[in-house]
C-alpha cells in the first residue's frame, strides 16, 4: 500500500521521463527540481553534454522504496506511474546496493533506458496539466508531430 504524502496531486503524461515527471512536481510544489530531488540517495551525477551542460534527455531509475517516494509525492497510486513511465520498473545494480533500503536514484539518458525522446507540445500539456510547463516524452521520429496544433516536438538535443 502506497502512503501519499503529497497534498497536490501531479499525474504523469503517457510516455514522460521520470525526470520530466520529477521536474513537474517541483513545479506544482514551487520549489525548484534540485531541492526535491534530495528526497532521494544518488548513485552518480546527472549526464551532461560534452560542454558542461545539463542534457535534457536525463532519466531517472528508482529502487522500490525511491518509487514510493515519488508516488507519495505526486499523490498517484504505484500502477498508474508505472503505465505511463516507460523507466519505472527498471532498476540497475547501484541501485539494490540501497543503504538501509532507502529511496536511491541512479541517472540515465533516456536512449539507454527506452528510446529517443523529445519535448511534448506546450499547448497539449497546458491543457492536460493546467501549467506552461516543459514535458519531456519518449517518442519515435516518426510521433515527433502534434496533430491537433500542428507543431513538431523538437529533441531535446
Amino acid at each position: 500500500m502506497t502512503h501519499h504524502i503529497g497534498l497536490l496531486r501531479t499525474a504523469p503524461l503517457q510516455g514522460e521521463t521520470t525526470s520530466s515527471l520529477i521536474c513537474r512536481i517541483a513545479s506544482r510544489y514551487g520549489m525548484e527540481a534540485k531541492a526535491l530531488r534530495s528526497c532521494w540517495q544518488w548513485r552518480n551525477y546527472p549526464p551532461r553534454h560534452d560542454g558542461g551542460g545539463a542534457r535534457a534527455d536525463a532519466e531517472v531509475l528508482l529502487n522500490a522504496a525511491g518509487r514510493q517516494v515519488l508516488a507519495g509525492l505526486c499523490n498517484v497510486e504505484e500502477d498508474v506511474l508505472a503505465r505511463a513511465l516507460p523507466s519505472w520498473g527498471q532498476e540497475d545494480a547501484k541501485l539494490s546496493a540501497g543503504e538501509n533500503g532507502g529511496p536511491a536514484a541512479a541517472w540515465r539518458t533516456s536512449g539507454a533506458i527506452a528510446g529517443p525522446v523529445a519535448f511534448g507540445c506546450r499547448l497539449c500539456t497546458a491543457r492536460r496539466t493546467g501549467a506552461a510547463v516543459r514535458v519531456v516524452r519518449y517518442a519515435p521520429c516518426w510521433q515527433r508531430i502534434c496533430v491537433r496544433h500542428r507543431r513538431w516536438h523538437l529533441g531535446p538535443v
